[in-house]
């Protein structure tokens, strides 16, 4: 819905010639307050504090009662117009530091009880409804199924904000791959965070069956947990002398990196997109006693990217050939691995 003297929606043909921080998109609840702020603060520069005298804001009674002259007038309304268009409820095209900010802004206020829960109103729904994802949501993330890890609260986030992949243990193969791809290519998110979380139970049944004290696992879990195995591996290998319950929370980081390096190993797209500069990748760790949520070292996934690239069974390929299936592209599950994974004994239990 157009609202006066805002623009209408820009389409997204035009979105990438566009200067950063410029688009605008209909108001909504959460817009309301930088729109005060950023009038109040161009209206004080312009008119001087004394002019205000405490009453209410109104620019109009303001105007007239002071007889301020056009040129001052046209000068107020063009810095608020400024202003309106730098206030991050505008932005639909932030930079992947400016993504990472608003997520890490938002769990700042998530664990400090201050949630604004933006961009879940009516109004937000109806836009859902009329524009596509791809001009508003600002990261993609995938995390853990587990019901203690609500991603958009924790990130204080809301409709059309966040692309979001969830699967037990974070784990990253073809599904979850090509979901990945999606956010970053065509969703255009410049910003992907693996997300990973304290008592994962995923990671602490592969590290009880590493070490040997595994219980049955129903047919389609092994599986799924399997890219765990070589982040556990690691985790016993850096700690040996270490009890269970101190590998655990280092498996959980490793896993981590473990998701990012999967990911690098499937996805040429992936590989290509950060390279490029469109797209970074962060790793994170959620304590789900306290909402906090730790963000890992930056410089790691770089070193990840470096290894991968000499790895000679990463995919090469970005894109799939017109008319033919994924089996032709040998993108299969077991394909791609960065290592080998751990072997199944039959279908219900994972070997150590």
């Amino acid at each position: 819905m157009e609202q006066p003297g805002f623009p209408s929606p820009l389409k997204k043909e035009s979105r990438r010639t566009m200067p950063r921080r410029t688009q605008l998109h209909p108001l909504d609840s959460t817009t309301l307050p930088y729109i005060m702020t950023a009038i109040s603060s161009c209206v004080q520069e312009e008119a001087g504090s004394s002019v205000l005298s405490g009453k209410p804001l109104s620019i109009y009674k303001l105007f007239q009662e002071n007889q301020m002259k056009k040129g001052i007038i046209t000068s107020v309304v063009g810095v608020c117009l400024l202003a309106l268009a730098a206030a991050p409820a505008f932005a639909t095209d932030l930079t992947a530091d400016q993504a990472l900010t608003k997520l890490k802004e938002g769990n700042e206020r998530f664990v400090s009880g201050k949630s604004m829960h933006p961009h879940t109103d009516a109004a937000r729904l109806a836009l859902a409804g009329s524009e596509d994802q791809g001009k508003h949501a600002f990261a993609t993330v995938i995390s853990c199924s587990d019901s203690r890890v609500p991603v958009e609260l924790l990130f204080d986030t809301g409709i059309m904000d966040t692309f979001i992949i969830r699967v037990a243990g974070n784990v990253v193969d073809t599904d979850e791959a090509g979901s990945i791809e999606y956010g970053l290519a065509h969703v255009n998110t410049p910003l992907f965070v693996v997300l990973g979380h304290t008592q994962c139970g995923a990671v602490k049944a592969v590290t009880a069956a590493t070490l040997g004290h595994g219980h049955p696992l129903e047919i389609n879990i092994p599986p799924l947990v399997d890219n765990i195995g070589p982040a556990v591996k690691r985790a016993i290998e850096k700690n040996p002398k270490a009890e269970e319950k101190d590998i655990v929370p280092a498996a959980i980081v490793e896993n981590v990196w473990q998701s990012v390096t999967d990911l690098f190993m499937r996805s040429a797209k992936a590989r290509e997109m950060v390279k490029e500069g469109k797209v970074k990748v962060v790793g994170a760790l959620y304590d789900v006693s306290t909402g906090k949520v730790e963000w890992l070292p930056e410089d790691k996934v770089a070193s990840i990217l470096a290894e991968v690239e000499k790895n000679p069974k990463r995919q090469m390929q970005a894109m799939a050939d017109e008319g033919k299936g994924h089996e032709e592209h040998g993108s299969k599950k077991e394909e791609h691995k960065a290592e080998p994974t751990q072997e199944k004994e039959g279908h219900g239990s994972v070997k150590k």
